[in-house]
């Protein structure tokens, strides 16, 4: 299950409340932190390409600024 880490950084500082409400809602996302560089997330999703989606589908939203990926991480599944 890959997983990713970033920091997503909103237009401005009044649309940080609403941008982090917004992030929480994501379906495999989780909030982590807010900091003076934005705000640090955790995604998970059952692929990488799920994972790239999500990510890509984030960067354009009107509120962000810029999506920063700082971790990747993926493992294969072996049964």
């Amino acid at each position: 299950m890959p997983i990713a880490g970033a920091i997503v950084v909103p237009v401005n500082k009044e649309a940080e409340p609403g941008l982090k409400s917004k992030l929480a809602a994501v379906s495999g996302l989780e909030v982590e932190d807010v900091g003076p560089k934005g705000i640090a997330i955790v995604l998970e999703a059952a692929n990488s390409s799920e994972l790239k989606q999500v990510s890509h589908d984030i960067e354009k939203w009107e509120d962000v600024l810029e999506f920063e990926l700082a971790y990747f991480n993926w493992e294969d599944e072996t049964e």
